[in-house]
């Protein structure tokens, strides 16, 4: 095992977001990692020198990943260096901020680096007879998200897997613009 803090966290590039932030070019996703996602965070982290961990509320891995991630901490790789991304679903959307400090608390952590919309979309009920849309309007939803900016629960904000007519809608009155637009590729799709 590589002694924490070994490997430098300029071996891996970083590109600046529009909002400001850095955000390493190659991160560690958890989809589907539900066997063990302390321990793979922990060597991914430790080892190989990742500094981009990625999860999500519907991942069901926040609370390992938190864990993982303050033995990193305690082990002697600075919060700083680290970038955590998590995501927003769609049965919070009616509650962003309760979402975000529920996942900040699975996680362990203040503030993440990146908090997503996770597949944007409207939540409609198929079951109605009128298919009534049960979540406020995505604009609605993005003055959530820039709140949580605002009370320092996230660093960046942006979108996963969003069409692009729905970011051109959501760009048209934004005050924050997403800092990125996250497209999530699965082998099974």
């Amino acid at each position: 095992m590589v002694e924490a803090g070994a490997i430098k966290p300029e071996a891996c590039p970083r590109f600046t977001m529009n909002s400001g932030h850095k955000i390493p070019v190659v991160g560690l996703g958890t989809f589907l990692n539900s066997e063990n996602p302390k321990d793979i965070v922990k060597k991914a982290i430790l080892e190989y020198g990742y500094r981009h961990i990625d999860t999500a509320k519907i991942y069901g891995n926040e609370e390992q990943i938190g864990e993982a991630i303050q033995e990193c901490i305690a082990a002697g790789v600075p919060r700083e260096e680290l970038f955590i991304t998590t995501k927003l679903w769609h049965d919070d959307y009616n509650d962003v901020e309760a979402a975000a400090r529920e996942s900040l608390r699975k996680l362990k952590l203040e503030y993440v680096d990146l908090y997503l919309v996770h597949w944007v979309r409207p939540c409609i009920n198929w079951e109605s007879e009128n298919w009534d849309i049960t979540s406020p309007p995505h604009h609605v939803i993005w003055s959530k998200m820039e709140a949580l900016v605002d009370a320092g629960l996230t660093k960046s904000i942006g979108l996963s897997n969003c069409v692009l007519p729905m970011l051109a809608d959501l760009l048209a009155g934004c005050r924050i613009k997403p800092a990125v637009n996250q497209v999530e590729i699965h082998p099974y799709f």
